[in-house]
């Protein structure tokens, strides 16, 4: 399973423990510590790299193999094995046996008894398979591709380059690396049919509606809940910060007089009780509140957060029902999840669409102003807290750019129009 330690100086640091016996597992901990965290990665970057090795573990132990054993043989993998390992790596976790909580997930037991993922799949039928998306698939692809890698250069090391398994171990230990890599999914920008982009206006008309306080069809019961995920969807649409930023927030860093909250970058906090610590991936910056958003969110500090003891331990503006605790990012998930059960919301209603939702309607009030093209640029780039030379504008204006594509290509079909096709649209 997946666990984060929190070291005295406040780093997080993710392992993968065995839950057999609660001790961690060697390999992919050393690989870690020594490859990754000496490089200075991010705690979230150990983590989504040792959850990708879980999922290379748990494909193996399903088929008996123990990767160092066959690395002491001069043997790596073969490329069925290969084909196993992307299949599992298109799957989501649960579908793997692990448990839906992504920090419990059960990785090498000492006597494994997964059943084999092909039995998976009949017991369970293709259709009820759920698959990641291929951008997942993609980023654990090449975290398994490195984890064989270094592997393999680590048995070899053990070798003298005399040793007559050295030259078939490297031969084979290429040969498989490679076969990793052709098959990750590509990624290139040809095909951005599927590409996340922001809510229609009715969309958002709907999730305004169903999150309002006062909506009979609120999926929440609690007052508090009410005020807070309200507040909650208000900020995401109004802000357009990503969920770690939202998370982060302080009620001391909103000043309710200028309106005006600071985004803050606080890596390694050891004030901040939760193991998944919230980060603002961005530069920080100040954003200015509309007076409606400041009354919103000054009326739920001095009211439902309030009422909550636990919360007045903490700063942190979002708290959760019943604890007080600083909300994590699973329960921001968890908001969405309840918003896409009521029926009409879709399923791409998710904390991230709304980032993209925000940067829609700032395109949207660039064209109407007439703002010039480097003004937006400026203006975009350090509300979103990117870097001056950054490039993530294009990913998150793809379906402002979209619809104006298609009125340009519309008006120029109409311009280039035959006279006589002209009269017979004409009633």
């Amino acid at each position: 399973m997946l666990r984060t330690l929190v070291l005295e100086s406040g780093e997080r640091l993710p392992m993968l423990i065995r839950r057999a016996d609660g001790l961690p597992l060697y390999e992919p901990n050393l690989y870690a510590l020594t490859v990754l965290r000496a490089r200075n990665r991010a705690s979230a970057t150990l983590e989504q790299a040792l959850r990708a090795v879980m999922v290379l573990h748990q494909t193996l132990d399903s088929l008996g193999i123990d990767l160092q054993e066959r690395l002491s043989k001069g043997r790596v993998l073969e490329l069925g094995e290969v084909d196993a390992i992307l299949k599992a790596a298109r799957l989501e976790l649960g579908e793997l046996h692990e448990s839906a909580d992504e920090h419990q997930a059960p990785i090498r037991p000492k006597r494994p008894k997964v059943a084999s993922l092909e039995a998976v799949r009949m017991r369970a039928g293709p259709s009820r398979l759920k698959e990641v998306q291929s951008g997942t698939t993609a980023i654990r692809l090449h975290y398994i591709t490195l984890y064989v890698e270094w592997s393999v250069q680590r048995q070899l090391f053990k070798l003298s380059p005399s040793d007559p398994m050295f030259a078939p171990l490297k031969g084979v230990g290429d040969l498989i690396v490679n076969a990793l890599r052709e098959r990750a999914p590509r990624l290139a920008g040809r095909n951005s049919v599927d590409l996340p982009e922001g809510l229609s206006a009715e969309v958002v008309q709907r999730l305004l509606e169903v999150s309002d306080v006062a909506a009979v069809d609120n999926p929440w019961l609690s007052p508090h809940v009410k005020a807070r995920n309200s507040l909650i969807v208000s900020w995401f649409l109004k802000t357009g910060l990503r969920r770690g930023e939202l998370a982060n927030v302080r009620v001391s860093d909103i000043d309710f007089q200028r309106h005006e909250v600071l985004i803050a970058r606080r890596a390694d906090d050891r004030s901040d009780p939760r193991r998944r610590q919230p980060l603002v991936k961005t530069n920080a910056r100040l954003i200015p509140l509309s007076t409606m958003l400041a009354n919103q969110t000054h009326d739920y500090v001095t009211g439902p957060r309030r009422s909550i003891k636990e919360a007045r331990r903490h700063s942190y503006l979002f708290v959760a029902e019943g604890t007080g605790a600083p909300l994590s990012l699973a329960a921001i998930n968890l908001v969405f999840n309840d918003l896409r059960q009521c029926g009409d919301i879709p399923e791409t209603v998710r904390p991230h669409a709304m980032r993209h939702t925000w940067n829609d309607s700032f395109s949207a009030m660039a064209d109407e102003q007439g703002w010039s093209d480097e003004a937006e640029k400026q203006m975009r780039t350090r509300a979103m807290g990117w870097s001056d030379n950054s490039k993530m504008a294009a990913a998150y204006t793809r379906r402002h750019t979209r619809i104006k594509g298609r009125k340009v290509i519309l008006e120029l079909q109409e311009k280039l129009e035959h006279p006589h096709d002209r009269e017979k649209k004409t009633p």
